[in-house]
């Protein structure tokens, strides 16, 4: 599978683009978002990443124009995947990062076995801080019962408009069985209809901790892995890009990234193609090496 990640594109703006990536080779484009957030005027392009609740229709676009580009996005074979937040909410401001926005989902601000151990975290190896501990937002419990509920009913909305797959932001916080959390099996297995794709983001991991996920999921990565049909792989994505401080791609030339992308894609299955933002350089995904790129077949 061959994704676009068009992150904070306007739903029509997909839908207008779709003859071009079918072209180009992709069978899946990656939407960003579409939870309310808590400034919907916000140009900051982590606002989409600091939502208020699970409803649905943003900036970005509504419910009825995901329904339509999912329905367009059909006739040429291309899945539409949602990029989704289930990991922690918006905070109250800089200065109380840990805070639950009081303007966010009402039941959950009203009970406080909802959310995580309202600490940072300070040490990435360390699993217990890493799944308990809040990575710079108010983290959500993902073992509660009525978190789940509200990620489920989302999932199960966004799938019956249209969406055939999902991305879990920051799946490497979010415990797994054998660390005590139900999260993932029972979010997977309760959708109302079968979704082809479904990957969360495991950054910075190694073979083990890849493989753990991968019983769940695809696990989307920049690591290398031996099981290659596991992963869905990457050069660059919106925080390497964007981020102050993970940006570790944004002094790359674009050459660069799509000569690296041409390479791991000729030995993965299963990549995406970051569309860089706000710069001449997002029309690189429309170029000949990466339509070649997306083409080359792996055995």
């Amino acid at each position: 599978m061959r994704i676009l990640s068009l992150f904070d594109c306007p739903l029509y703006d997909v839908k207008r683009l779709l003859p071009i990536i079918k072209e180009q080779g992709f069978n899946a484009v990656q939407i960003s978002p579409l939870q309310h957030t808590k400034d919907d005027s916000s140009k900051e392009w982590w606002m989409l990443y600091q939502p208020l609740n699970f409803e649905l229709g943003n900036k970005l676009g509504s419910k009825e124009e995901l329904r339509d580009l999912c329905r367009e996005a059909d006739r040429y074979g291309i899945i539409i995947i949602a990029d989704t937040v289930v990991n922690h909410l918006a905070n109250l401001s800089d200065k109380e990062p840990l805070t639950p926005h009081p303007y966010g989902d009402r039941e959950l601000l009203e009970d406080p076995d909802c959310w995580k151990i309202k600490a940072p975290i300070t040490n990435w190896k360390d699993r217990y801080q890493v799944t308990n501990y809040c990575m710079g937002l108010p983290g959500l419990n993902p073992n509660n019962e009525k978190v789940q509920r509200k990620v489920i009913n989302m999932l199960n909305e966004y799938a019956d408009l249209g969406v055939n797959g999902f991305r879990f932001d920051a799946a490497k916080s979010i415990a797994l069985p054998e660390e005590g959390c139900n999260f993932f099996p029972n979010v997977t297995y309760s959708l109302n209809r079968w979704i082809p794709i479904i990957y969360g983001e495991v950054l910075f991991a190694d073979q083990e901790l890849l493989d753990k996920y991968a019983t769940y999921m695809k696990v989307l990565t920049t690591s290398d892995s031996y099981n290659k049909e596991s992963v869905i792989k990457f050069i660059e994505n919106k925080d390497s890009f964007l981020s102050k401080d993970l940006g570790w791609t944004k002094t790359w030339p674009k050459e660069r990234i799509t000569e690296e992308y041409r390479d791991l894609a000729s030995h993965y299955p299963n990549t995406m193609y970051y569309a860089r933002n706000y710069t001449d350089d997002w029309y690189e995904w429309q170029s000949p090496k990466v339509k070649e790129a997306n083409k080359q077949y792996v055995k």
